[in-house]
C-alpha cells in the first residue's frame, strides 16, 4: 500500500522519535527515502518474504518502493525515524557511493549495526532535524546534514545484520492480517495461506519471532486505537468489540500486556489530550 506522508509545507522531510507505543502494522511504502536508527529495545521488520531483526544501534534504509511492515517490537523499543523528500535526495546523493540513494529499490535491504560513537553523534544531529522551536530554514539544513551524516555512518560500518527468508505462507498471512479491516479467523487465514492452522502457527512463531495469535491481537489493538481516537464517542467496550476482540476481558488482558497500562489509564490520557466537549461522553 502506498502511503502519502504528511510533511509540513516547505519542509524537505521530517524527523521524529518513535517510542514503545503501538505502531501501525500495515505493509506500506512511500515516495520518500526513510532511515531508521534504533536506540533501545528490539523489533522486527518484514520485507516481502524476508525478515530483518533490529537491535539497539541498528540502522536500516527504507527505499520508496520497498514495502515494509514492523511486525514486532519490545516494550522498551525506541528509534529515530527520518524521512527525506526526493528533491533533497537529488541534491545530496548525486556523487560517489551516495548515488544509490536515488534508487526506488536497490534490490537489497540496507541494514547494519552502527558504532556507538556514531549513534551518539547522529542522536544530536537528529535532534536538530526534529525542529522543535526552530524555523523551516533551520529544519531543512538539519535534514540536509542528517542525510549525509547517516549515510556516512552507514558506510563506516561493516557489521551487516542477518536477514532470513520466511515461508511464503507466513509472509502471506502477515500481509492478510495487516491489511484486514476486521479480524480474520485462524481457519480462514490458514486456508488463504495454504497451510493447516497448526503448521501455520508453528511456522509463524519460529520465523517471525512473534506468535500468530499475538500478531493478530496487535492488529486488533491498532483498530481499537483508531476507533477510539476518532471522536465518535465509542465506549471502551464498543470500540474493543468492533476492533475484533471476543470479549472485554480478552481486550483488557491484551491491552495491559502490550501497552503497559490498563485501559482505564489510557482512557484518562485520551480525555486529557482532547479539547473540552459540550457533553461528557460515557464509557
Amino acid at each position: 500500500m502506498k502511503e502519502k506522508l504528511k510533511i509540513r509545507p516547505g519542509a524537505e522531510g521530517f524527523a521524529f522519535l518513535a517510542d514503545r507505543q503501538l505502531r501501525p502494522i500495515a505493509p506500506h511504502h512511500h515516495e520518500e527515502l526513510e532511515v531508521n536508527l534504533v536506540l533501545t529495545g528490539k523489533a522486527t521488520y518484514l520485507f516481502g518474504n524476508r525478515r530483518v531483526p533490529l537491535l539497539a544501534s541498528s540502522m536500516i534504509w527504507l527505499f520508496p518502493k520497498q514495502e515494509h511492515v514492523l511486525i514486532d517490537w519490545s516494550h522498551d523499543f525506541s528509534m529515530w525515524v527520518l524521512v527525506f523528500k526526493p528533491d533533497l535526495v537529488e541534491r545530496r546523493a548525486g556523487r560517489g557511493d551516495r548515488r544509490i540513494l536515488h534508487s526506488d529499490d536497490p534490490g537489497d535491504i540496507f541494514c547494519r549495526q552502527i558504532d556507538s560513537r556514531q549513534v551518539d553523534l547522529l542522536n544530536h544531529v537528529y535532534e536538530g532535524a526534529l525542529g522543535e522551536g526552530q524555523d523551516l530554514e533551520f529544519i531543512n539544513a538539519a535534514l540536509d546534514y542528517a542525510l549525509v551524516a547517516s549515510w556516512q555512518a552507514f558506510q563506516f560500518s561493516s557489521e551487516s545484520i542477518p536477514r532470513t527468508d520466511v515461508h511464503p505462507a507466513v509472509a502471506k498471512a502477515a500481509r492478510l492480517i495487516s491489511n484486514a479491516d476486521s479480524s480474520i479467523g485462524l481457519t480462514d487465514l490458514s486456508h488463504e495461506a495454504g497451510l493447516s492452522p497448526a503448521r501455520l502457527s508453528r511456522l509463524f512463531k519460529r520465523q517471525t519471532g512473534i506468535s500468530l495469535t499475538a500478531f493478530r491481537q496487535r492488529k486488533c489493538l491498532e483498530r481499537f486505537l483508531r476507533l477510539y481516537r476518532t471522536g465518535a464517542r465509542y465506549t471502551l467496550i464498543e470500540a474493543a468489540l468492533l476492533a475484533g476482540f471476543g470479549s472485554y476481558a480478552q481486550f483488557h488482558r491484551v491491552f495491559s500486556r502490550v501497552m503497559r497500562m490498563n485501559p482505564a489509564s489510557y482512557r484518562k490520557n485520551v480525555l486529557a489530550a482532547k479539547p473540552p466537549l459540550s457533553k461528557t461522553p460515557t464509557f
